[in-house]
Formats: structure tokens, C-alpha cells, sequence
């Protein structure tokens, strides 16, 4: 039989090549010999005298509905694919000219149908990087009909756009950039890409379009990571200070950007015009300051905005209410300021609308108790200031309380109580006290008598409201049993809330033990005990399975939360397997929206607070979604009040809001209804909520009183 030459005998035919590129081709055509081997079938190849041809047995054909195997792929291809990747690398390490030899290569040694577009966005890119855009251009734009663009995925088709815009950008050619790049950049999500296209586009937009330009860029802030926003950041800066004037234009970015830069910016430039010319309108100014500081609270211009309105001034003959505020930079106090400033905004904003007149405000931002005194006997001095909206803080109170003993300035303040020794001092705040004794009084009214364990925050408003509700609580005829404090800034109180279950008995449940007197089983994880069905927790003990139950000495737990997660709170009361009580809690329950498997557990969840906010109410929830605290409510009802009294008389002075004062008075505030009778004491309501489904549903008000006799 003749089995044909031998590959590597004297009489196979060798191929003879030299040289390294002769080398790399002699490797291509091996690679392709093999191919063929695997390809044709050993008879074939037999015959061709490649291998000796071998008879096969007959075997039968099995036969499955596999799909047929992947072609196998072609060396050409293989060969584009790795030179591609050498490129792409070298571009990527800014060996452009490297980059730029390896693609060229490929050009060279491909056919043009069979070259991938990205080889030449690397060309494209790779000029661009060397200061040669009009050769990235030549490069790119006679595919623009090219079946190679035609058949590219999506992303390479935008990367084409791009490429062919920011060359067109460094050329500055109007057409090319309005053609590619304007509409492909709010598809960018790179942030070399933005801040290449950027930098291509910011000339087109100052000259063309400054408008266009801030919105475009702003919506592109967010796709950058914050090391490369910076640049960004003061190129819109940049364009808005410098090309963008225009009122109208300025009123676009905040309508397009109401909550995030660059709307705050132009909110600023706003204040600024209407401080600038010869139209100078303060009143304007401070309108427009107050705005920004309402709707961006996290704005890098805050504290420009405050120094403009402490400089802010009125002919001395303009009635003015001051308020004095905490300044945002103050650690402490700052993040209340914000909540005072919504009700402020909201107040404004509704008497635009409504028509009615006020005094003109006169807004400082101070620092610390002395700077509050100070700042306000300068403002008495310089303009005339017919009442304060204030003090907002005790100290400052303190520091301020001697002066306006001394003086007939009128004061109402938005959250602390009235004080004896002030006549003319008037509160719209709900105090901790009312909130507290509006919680016992609910508590009463569900179960009588009551029984109560309080889980509270430690600190001063925990144990002031703890004393308050336990005091109200023994008067209704209810007794407090327990209290547990606990660390409201920790994530994690398990260790706290064990102490509930020293309140109760715990009890394990087996078939040794049998079920507890007057209990029968519901199934296997529940029984039902005195009309109450309570689910079993379970253990192993002594390697048997156990079901536990903890049946609480107590009827209703009250937590008069100010933690930043109050449901989290819950539900780590509910990991211990409390069940079957009255569950009460503060104002701060209401951010809550519903609590899976917890309203299960217990009898009823409740919660106090101001009234429910209406479609026609003046306060908005704030951006739209989360319910305006209860300081920005006191501070528009304080507002409210003043407009009131300022209202009936011709021209508002000290002694006609006085008046007015004494013989109303009482105010239906949008939180709460309130009396004042006499220095020192006044009436509210508190509305009482229960927690049905996702929804907090009013379900009773209640009246608490504050410095008299209950």
C-alpha cells in the first residue's frame, strides 16, 4: 500500500521563506494547513497524499439536533482583530503615532469592504490626538454612505458622530459641529468623551447659542464622575457669567434645573441684576436670594446669597418685619435654617398670589447668640421695624430677651414657647410638650387604663417629653411601668430594646409543655389568646425545636422618635416579637410609608403631628415628594399672623400689630389651630394619625395647652 510521502522525508515539499515577516507568514499558512486537515475527511486527504487514507468501519448514524458547528474563523480576521487590539492599546497609553502605523497597517493589507469602522475611528482619534483633525476628517467622512457604517452597531455609529464632531469642533466648522456633535453629546456617557466634546463645543455655544450651551452641559453633569465635574462646573460657569444676561434666558435654566446646578448659579445672577442698573429693586434682590436658598440648600452659592441680604437695605421710612436667621455655614444651627427659609419661600410665594400686603422682610443671617443681638438693635436703629419673626433658638432668646423686655417690639417666634414676663411675645410652635401630652391623651382614649413602657432618645428633648407624658398620662388615669433610652445617631439599638423584654414573660411552647391557659392553636406558627392572635418565634433547645412567645405586661409602647430612619427603629421593636399592643409615636412617624409585617403585629400604630396638607393648602410638600417639616409650618403660620395684624391698620406700626394681637387672639394655622391667652400661655391643636396600609389617615384632633393649668 502506498502511504505517500512523509511530511518531514527528503521528497515532501518544503516552503522556503526568509526574514521575520517571512516567518510570521509561514505561520499564517501552517495554521491554514491545519485548518484543511480538520476540515476534509481523512479519505480526502488521503488521496491528496497529506496523510495515509484509512478505511473506516461501517458504524451506525446517530443523529441529534445539535445546530451545526461555528464556521471556523479566518485567519484574516484573527489577524485584523489582534492588530486591532495593538492598536487600540497603544491609543489608550498615547503612543498615537504607534497607534496610527498598526491601524495604517491594516488598511494596507486588508481590503477596504473588509475594514471594521473601528480601525478607522482609531486613525480618526489618533490624528485628533496629534493636532491633525483635518486628516481625522479626510478619514471619516467618506464612509458616511459606506455600507461600513451602514452594517456598524449603534455604538459604533455614535462614536463616528463623535469623533467627526470634535474634529469639526477643533477646526471650528459650524456645519460639522451641528451636524454630529451637538446631537450625539447627550448620548455620551464617557467622561473623556464629555470633556472632549466639551471643550470642542464650548466656542460653538458662546458664539452661537450661550442658552443652548448651559442646558446641554448641565444635563451632562450628572454622567461625570466628581474628579472631572470641576472642569465642567466653572466652564458653565463661565458661559452664563460671561455671555448670558438676558432675564428671560436665566429664568430657562432655573425652569430647566429647579433643584441642582447650574440653576442655582443663574438664580444668583438674578439676585445680581436686580441689585445692578440703574432699576435697582432690593426687595427683588431678597425675593430672588430667598428663592435660591429655598431650592438649592446644598448650593456652593449659599454663602454668597447670605452676604448679599445682609447687605441689603431699605429707605428708612419702609415698615419691616426682621428675621434673623441661623447662617447655613453654622454647624450646629445650619440645618435648621433651611426648614425656616421654606416657610418663608412658601409664605412669598403665596402672597404674590393672594394679593394681600405685608411689611417687607428684612433677612440677616447670624452666628451666634451675641452677633443675634447686635445684629438686630443695629437693624431697629437703621430701619423701622415693626415686629421680629423670632428668636428661633433659646440661647439666642436669652441673649435677646432684656432688649425686647425693654422695647414695644412685637416677637413671634416659630418654635420656642411664650414666655410670663413678655407681653408681647407670641409662639406658633408645636412644643415637644404638646406633641407629648397629645400622645397620652391618645393613648388614654384607645386603652383604659393604660399601661405604657416609653422607649426614648437620649438627651434632653428624650427626658423632657418622657416627663411630659408620663405626668399626662397618670392625670388620664394611666400609669407609665418602664422606660428604656436609647441612642437615636447609633443604626443599631437591638441591645437597647432588649430591656423590653423585662416588661412581660417569655414562654416557650412545646409538646411537653402544652399550650398556655386559655390559648388555642391557629396553626402551626400562631394561637390565639383573649381575642388576640399571637405568632411563635422558635429555637432549638437540647437539640429539640421549641416555639417561644412573649406576652408583654404592658398595653402601648410610646416612641417620640427624632432619629434620621424612624421606621428601621420599628422595626428592630418588632425583631423582638412584640406583639398585640397600642403602638404611639411623634410628628416623625409621618415620613413613614407603610411597614411590611409590622402593623400585623401590633393593635394600632399612631402618630401626632400637624394637620394633613391639602391640594389648596399654601405650604407645598417639598421638591413635590416629602412633607414639609414642622418648623417650616410654624414659620409660615408665624408669618401669617403678622400679615394679619399688619393688615388692619392703615400702614403697619409696633403699636396698631399690638393691638390687633390682643383682641385676635388666635389663629387656624396650617399647623394647627392655636389661642393665646395671656403672657405665656396659648392652646393648640395636635392631630392624631393612624397608620392604614401605606397611608397616614387622620383620625382624631386633639386640644393641649401650654404654661397654665390643664
Amino acid at each position: 500500500m502506498n502511504k505517500g510521502p512523509f511530511l518531514h522525508s527528503p521528497h515532501s515539499t518544503h516552503l522556503r521563506l526568509s526574514g521575520k515577516r517571512s516567518r510570521t507568514r509561514f505561520s499564517y499558512f501552517s495554521f491554514l494547513a491545519l485548518l484543511l486537515m480538520a476540515a476534509f475527511s481523512p479519505g480526502i486527504l488521503g488521496a491528496t497524499g497529506l496523510i495515509p487514507a484509512l478505511e473506516m468501519p461501517d458504524v451506525p448514524v446517530i443523529k441529534n439536533n445539535a445546530p451545526p458547528p461555528a464556521p471556523l474563523p479566518n485567519v484574516g480576521d484573527i489577524s485584523v482583530n489582534l492588530s486591532l487590539a495593538e492598536g487600540q492599546k497603544d491609543l489608550s497609553s498615547g503612543k498615537d503615532k504607534e497607534a496610527l502605523q498598526v491601524f495604517n497597517g491594516i488598511l494596507l493589507e486588508t481590503p477596504r469592504d473588509k475594514v471594521p469602522l473601528s480601525v478607522f475611528l482609531g486613525i480618526s482619534r489618533a490624528y485628533r490626538h496629534l493636532k491633525a483633525p483635518n486628516r481625522a476628517i479626510v478619514t471619516l467622512l467618506p464612509l458616511i454612505k459606506s455600507q461600513t457604517l451602514a452594517q456598524a452597531d449603534p455604538e459604533a455609529k455614535r462614536e463616528y458622530m463623535y469623533e467627526l464632531g470634535v474634529a469639526d469642533g477643533l477646526i471650528h466648522n459650524k456645519t460639522g459641529i451641528e451636524h454630529y456633535l451637538v446631537p450625539v453629546f447627550p448620548q455620551l456617557e464617557k467622561p473623556r468623551e464629555i470633556l472632549s466634546a466639551t471643550h470642542a463645543l464650548l466656542p460653538y455655544f458662546e458664539s452661537e447659542n450661550p442658552l443652548e450651551g448651559v442646558l446641554y452641559l448641565g444635563r451632562a453633569i450628572d454622567r461625570i464622575d466628581p474628579v472631572h465635574q470641576q472642569g465642567l462646573l466653572s466652564s458653565i460657569i463661565d458661559l452664563i457669567h460671561d455671555h448670558i444676561t438676558d432675564t428671560g434666558a436665566l429664568q430657562s435654566i432655573i425652569r430647566t434645573f429647579p433643584h441642582e446646578f447650574p440653576g442655582d448659579y443663574a438664580a444668583f445672577r438674578t439676585g445680581l441684576a436686580a441689585l445692578s442698573g440703574k432699576n435697582k429693586d432690593p426687595e427683588k434682590a431678597e425675593t430672588l436670594f430667598l428663592s435660591l436658598l429655598a431650592n438649592y440648600p446644598a448650593s456652593l452659592f449659599t454663602g454668597s446669597a447670605e452676604e448679599r441680604l445682609n447687605h441689603l437695605s431699605l429707605p428708612a421710612d419702609v415698615p419691616v418685619v426682621a428675621v434673623l436667621l441661623p447662617s447655613h455655614s453654622y454647624r450646629t444651627r445650619g440645618p435648621y435654617s433651611h426648614s425656616f427659609i421654606l416657610g418663608l419661600h412658601d409664605f412669598f410665594r403665596k402672597e404674590d398670589s393672594s394679593g394681600e400686603p405685608f411689611p417687607s422682610l428684612m433677612i440677616r443671617f447670624v452666628k451666634n447668640p451675641r452677633n443675634y443681638t447686635r445684629t438686630l438693635k443695629d437693624l431697629v436703629h437703621q430701619q423701622k421695624v415693626v415686629a421680629l419673626l423670632g428668636p428661633f433658638f433659646p440661647d439666642d432668646f436669652k441673649a435677646a430677651s432684656s432688649f425686647l423686655a425693654h422695647s414695644d417690639l412685637v416677637a413671634v417666634s416659630p418654635t420656642l414657647p411664650p414666655d410670663p414676663g413678655l407681653s408681647h411675645f407670641f409662639s406658633t410652635a408645636t412644643l415637644p410638650d404638646m406633641m407629648a401630652a397629645a400622645a397620652a391623651i391618645a393613648t388614654e382614649k384607645r386603652v383604659t387604663p393604660s399601661h405604657v413602657v416609653i422607649v426614648y432618645p437620649k438627651g434632653p428633648y428624650g427626658r423632657h417629653v418622657r416627663t411630659v407624658y408620663a405626668s399626662t398620662l397618670s392625670g388620664l388615669g394611666g400609669q407609665v411601668i418602664g422606660s428604656i433610652s436609647y441612642d437615636p445617631r447609633r443604626p443599631d439599638n437591638q441591645s437597647a430594646l432588649e430591656k423590653l423584654k423585662s416588661f412581660g414573660t417569655r414562654m416557650e411552647i412545646s409538646k411537653d409543655t402544652g399550650l398556655p391557659q386559655g390559648a388555642t392553636l391557629v396553626s402551626e406558627d400562631a394561637i390565639q389568646m383573649g381575642g388576640k392572635v399571637f405568632f411563635l418565634g422558635s429555637r432549638i433547645k437540647n437539640a429539640h425545636h421549641v416555639r417561644t412567645l412573649f406576652l408583654p405586661s404592658f398595653d402601648a409602647l410610646y416612641v417620640p422618635d427624632t432619629s434620621a430612619e424612624p421606621a428601621s427603629l420599628l422595626r428592630e421593636i418588632a425583631y423582638k416579637n412584640i406583639q398585640n399592643i397600642l403602638l404611639v409615636g411623634n410628628e416623625t412617624f409621618l415620613r413613614i410609608r407603610g411597614l411590611s409585617g409590622i402593623q400585623e403585629l401590633h393593635d394600632t400604630l399612631l402618630a401626632t403631628g400637624p394637620p394633613p396638607l391639602g391640594p389648596s393648602s399654601p405650604v407645598q410638600m417639598v421638591n413635590g415628594r416629602s412633607r414639609p417639616s414642622l418648623f417650616t409650618l410654624q414659620t409660615y403660620d408665624a408669618l401669617r399672623l403678622l400679615q394679619k395684624a399688619s393688615a388692619s391698620v392703615d400702614g403697619p406700626t409696633r403699636q396698631g400689630i399690638r393691638q390687633y394681637l390682643d383682641s385676635h387672639p388666635s389663629l387656624d394655622g396650617v399647623s394647627g389651630t392655636m389661642t393665646w391667652n395671656g403672657p405665656g400661655q396659648f392652646k393648640k391643636s395636635v392631630t392624631i394619625y393612624q397608620l392604614s396600609g401605606r397611608r397616614w389617615i387622620p383620625s382624631d384632633t386633639v386640644e393641649v395647652t401650654y404654661g397654665e393649668e390643664k
